[in-house]
Formats: C-alpha cells, sequence, structure tokens
C-alpha cells in the first residue's frame, strides 16, 4: 500500500468514528428530553450507525436512491418501519458491493468463511486491517446489517 492509501483510510476511520461518536452523545443527550424516534424495532439500524454509513464515501457510493433516503431518514430520527428495514437492507447491499469491489483475497475469504458459520464470518470480517475500507463499513453497519450480509453470502454460496 502507498502512503497516500494509509493516509486516507486513516482519515476516513477517524471521520467514521468521530461521526459516530458524535452522533451517540447527541443521542444520549435527547433521550432524556424527547421521545422515542418513529421506529422502535430493537434490529435497526441506530441514528449514528446511519451517520457513519452516509459518512463513509465507499459505500455512500454503492447505495441507490432509495437506500440514500430511507438511511437519511433514519439519521434524522423520522423514519418510518419500511424505511428502518429499507436502511438495513440498504446497508447490507452497499457493504455486499463494497466487498465485491475490493475482491481478490478479501471476497474469497468472506465466501468461504460464510460457508462455515455465523461465527467464523464475524471473526474473519473483524480480523481485517483496521484502515481496510471493507473493515470501516462493517463497524459502521451494525450487527442488523452484517447479518444480513452473511445470510445473503450464505445464500449466494
Amino acid at each position: 500500500m502507498t502512503r497516500t492509501t494509509l493516509r486516507l483510510a486513516a482519515v476516513s476511520a477517524v471521520a467514521v468514528l468521530a461521526v459516530g461518536a458524535g452522533a451517540s452523545l447527541a443521542q444520549a443527550s435527547e433521550a432524556t428530553t424527547s421521545a422515542p424516534a418513529a421506529v422502535s424495532s430493537a434490529s435497526a439500524l441506530t441514528a449514528a450507525q446511519a451517520r457513519a454509513l452516509l459518512a463513509d464515501p465507499a459505500v455512500s457510493a454503492g447505495l441507490n436512491a432509495r437506500d440514500t433516503t430511507s438511511l437519511r431518514a433514519v439519521a434524522d430520527g423520522t423514519a418510518t418501519e419500511v424505511q428502518a428495514r429499507g436502511a438495513v437492507g440498504g446497508a447490507a447491499k452497499a457493504l455486499f458491493n463494497l466487498l465485491k469491489k475490493h475482491g481478490g483475497k478479501v471476497y474469497s475469504g468472506a465466501v468461504k468463511a460464510a460457508k462455515s458459520n455465523w461465527g467464523k464470518f464475524r471473526s474473519y470480517m473483524d480480523g481485517l486491517p483496521w484502515y481496510h475500507p471493507v473493515r470501516i463499513a462493517w463497524v459502521a453497519a451494525g450487527a442488523e446489517a452484517q447479518y444480513q450480509l452473511y445470510t445473503y453470502i450464505r445464500g449466494l454460496v
């Protein structure tokens, strides 16, 4: 990897973490003063996760207009149940597209791990280098989108 690539990955990682941390702090301060969002599903993306995914250029490039709208609604806290489910699906699709884009060993390793079970797949994805764009998007996506990605890849095999 070149020095420029490493710097760009580091800046992207810090930006994703900063957006996610700031958003979670903002949510914590709003939790005591306002009613919960329109969506109360425990399996939906949080607003912080949606903001982190939208802030990551590698992920947002793989989103279509409907998925972007759904993620923005979740990030704003105005999402309906349908939009929240659509945002999770859109995040999983964007992760899959990013995984395919990086291809080679990363994609084949993910498919091989998904053939085994969820634990091996999760360990494989968590074992990618911290600066890898797929790993950054994986962490930002949250558990529900991660599991949907696993089931989708497992369905392909």
